[in-house]
């Protein structure tokens, strides 16, 4: 006779102290008696939270709590009256990848999703720095309105947004720095503006790391008027934080009935990922350079626009980011943009914007127009001209002595600007342009110099690999122009 099966009777769950000992758990609340008799501290019946109790399961810091870890590793403060530099190493590429989302994607986003990673790089804290005056207005303008709730990762990205990234992408650094001015402030109001930000100035600070003392103690450092533990210098994953920004994006597709301040954000935000692409010198640009063009056109153009500083600034930005990225796009979109003057002229906009600033630089102008003209009539000699015939059974390429003469000149008006002119940085695009046509060794020398100059001011990855791809244009086959293959690099040097 087969025995009887017991009655069924529902499983309850009791505390995880009686669950691991395999037990019935009597259920009661605080502790259990069951817990209580053997002198165990009782769970309870709640939610049990599943933490490592240390900082990781592997690796040096394995077993390690978080203030063991920082009291190990407190960062140091950089030297006083020393500026940060960044170093001239090599920066790995980074491409930006357009990741999938799903349609039940929730809009709402936190800074739950981001992995921190302890940065290699010193910490950005005022404390002994020689800043600009321009970035030291602007901290104490703006930076101490930032509410306290902010966590210290952001403050310090948007710090270090202010110092590395706005200097580089405005044609004169100073307090009507428009980078810093208006986007910052922007951010604060603009969720997907602040994750672009955030995007850009990530990637800078993960890409270009500092070298940095570790010293034992438990110091403290005052940020923006605001007292933070050492342990808020944190840099979040940036391809994380890309990401975001590329979700919060396709939340916004929609750009025929909304705002203008709709409109802005989004134009703004793909403008902060094509300075990201330049950051990393990434392949994304085409894509990204595309995707601002097709959402200008979608919100009506200029029209669609309106009127204001922040609709100027998005124009000028776009006027300039049209020339720098026309030979990259193709040769037949470089000659259509460059052998117009007028479409060319656009590209000095931000620079007489700066001017009406900055009158006493006003003299810069001529000096940057000339470079710019002559990297122009470089383009179009190696556009318009037929090699194929003339060059095609010489190996190497035979020196061109027209092509030559026109290096030689831009390589003497270029060495007339003196390395500290505020206006420098602006001359990165044409020094490529020229570069692409050196045939001489010395002039190849030279212009990768500067390029690499141009490296150890701005850590741009952008200018390592804009010498690598040089160096494929100047071993380029006989009959074959420059220009031609420029397009299949998909790196923007500007």
């Amino acid at each position: 006779m087969p025995p009887k099966k017991r009655p069924y009777v529902p499983k309850t769950k009791g505390c995880h102290e009686c669950s691991k000992r395999r037990i019935h758990c009597d259920r009661t609340e605080p502790s259990c008696n069951k817990c209580a008799s053997r002198g165990l501290k009782c769970s309870g019946l709640g939610i049990r939270h599943r933490f490592n109790k240390g900082v990781a399961a592997r690796g040096k810091w394995a077993g390690k709590t978080i203030e063991r870890v920082y009291e190990e590793n407190s960062w140091s403060l950089p030297g006083n009256d020393k500026h940060v530099a960044i170093p001239s190493k090599s920066t790995k590429t980074v491409n930006l990848v357009l990741p999938d989302t799903t349609d039940g994607e929730s809009e709402e986003q936190d800074d739950d999703d981001i992995e921190f990673i302890i940065s290699d790089v010193q910490d950005l804290v005022p404390g002994g720095i020689g800043w600009l005056e321009d970035h030291t207005i602007f901290c104490s303008l703006f930076l101490q309105e930032i509410p306290q709730t902010t966590p210290g990762w952001k403050r310090n990205l948007f710090l270090h947004f202010s110092q590395y990234i706005s200097t580089e992408m405005v044609a004169i650094d100073g307090v009507h720095n428009d980078w810093r001015h208006l986007l910052l402030p922007l951010a604060q109001t603009d969720e997907l503006v602040m994750d672009a930000v955030l995007t850009v100035s990530a990637f800078h600070f993960h890409l270009n790391k500092l070298s940095h003392n570790l010293h034992a103690n438990n110091q403290q450092h005052t940020i923006f008027g605001g007292h933070f533990d050492i342990r808020d210098f944190y840099v979040p994953d940036p391809y994380q934080l890309c990401g975001r920004t590329l979700r919060g994006l396709r939340q916004r597709q929609e750009l025929v009935n909304v705002d203008q301040t709709e409109k802005h954000s989004v134009l703004i935000s793909l403008l902060l990922l094509i300075t990201a692409v330049l950051v990393t010198g990434g392949s994304d640009f085409p894509v990204l350079f595309r995707m601002m063009e097709s959402a200008f056109n979608a919100i009506g153009g200029k029209e669609g626009l309106g009127t204001g500083i922040l609709a100027e600034f998005i124009m000028r930005e776009l006027h300039k980011l049209r020339v720098y990225a026309a030979p990259h796009l193709g040769e037949e979109t470089g000659l259509e943009m460059i052998s117009s003057q007028a479409r060319t002229a656009q590209l000095f906009g931000c620079l007489n914007h700066c001017i009406e600033q900055y009158p006493q630089h006003s003299s810069l102008s001529t000096q940057f127009v000339d470079l710019v003209y002559q990297a122009r009539d470089i383009y179009l000699q190696q556009v318009l001209s037929d090699q194929t015939s003339a060059f095609f059974n010489f190996e190497p390429i035979p020196g061109n002595p027209g092509s030559v003469a026109r290096l030689e000149k831009f390589i003497e008006s270029l060495k007339k600007i003196p390395h500290t002119s505020p206006v420098e940085h602006m001359l990165i695009w044409t020094t490529f342009v020229a570069a692409s046509d050196a045939q001489l060794d010395e002039h190849k020398a030279f212009f990768e110099k500067v390029l690499r100059r141009h490296h150890a001011r701005s850590g741009f990855g952008n200018l390592l690999k804009g010498i690598e791809s040089l160096k494929k244009l100047w071993s380029r086959k006989p009959g074959e122009r420059w220009t031609l293959l420029l397009p299949q690099e998909k790196v923007l040097v500007a």
